[in-house]
């Protein structure tokens, strides 16, 4: 019985010689787990915070924004990528009064009260950083060329900011060869 027992284990790792790992399924399988997994994946790579004490109008819309530099402006400020370019002064008719009420300082501003010089200035770098990377890119067009920088800026601006404020933003972003404004807004809560 004990001879037995042994022969059988035996014959349990004996290894034929007409055996093949029969690797060409599996691989199957893992490429179609590979493509599952990345049509179910959506990412963005955009994180958008919102920032303390801001009020954001309401939105019903559900469209992801797509990469883009983020320009933040609260009654008191504005700031770009994270970087406080321009701050707002107080009108002397509003202080102590219950909404008070913050205008550019008469610096700030060129071409006729139009444009945000300083915002200007920090829009351009952003752009020929964003083009120095684009021609650094692997990514190409059908000629070879690199691909062409889009211009997209989100926008979050606090529901109090008046539209002149937005206006000159704007204003300015175009003069630096922005093109696209996505203007951020809270999702509507569901009822």
């Amino acid at each position: 019985m004990a001879s037995r027992s042994i022969r059988q284990r035996r014959g349990r790792h004996k290894i034929h010689k007409d055996f093949e790992l029969q690797l060409t399924s599996m691989m199957d399988i893992l490429v179609i787990i590979l493509v599952f997994l990345l049509k179910s994946y959506s990412a963005s790579t955009n994180s958008f915070a919102t920032v303390r004490g801001i009020q954001l109008p309401i939105s019903k819309t559900t469209e992801m924004t797509p990469d883009s530099l983020l320009l933040i402006v609260t009654p008191e400020a504005i700031t770009f990528e994270n970087q406080r370019i321009v701050e707002f002064v107080q009108t002397a008719d509003s202080v102590g009064g219950t909404s008070p009420r913050y205008e550019f300082k008469a610096e700030d501003l060129d071409e006729n009260g139009m444009r945000i010089a300083k915002l200007y200035d920090a829009l351009n770098r952003a752009r020929d950083k964003a083009e120095l990377l684009r021609q650094k890119s692997p990514a190409r067009d059908a000629n070879g060329q690199p691909l062409p920088w889009d211009g997209i800026m989100a926008i979050q601006a606090d529901k109090r900011v008046r539209y002149d404020t937005l206006r000159k933003i704007m204003y300015t972003a175009g003069a630096a060869q922005f093109k696209i404004f996505r203007l951020l807004a809270m999702r509507q809560p569901q009822s």
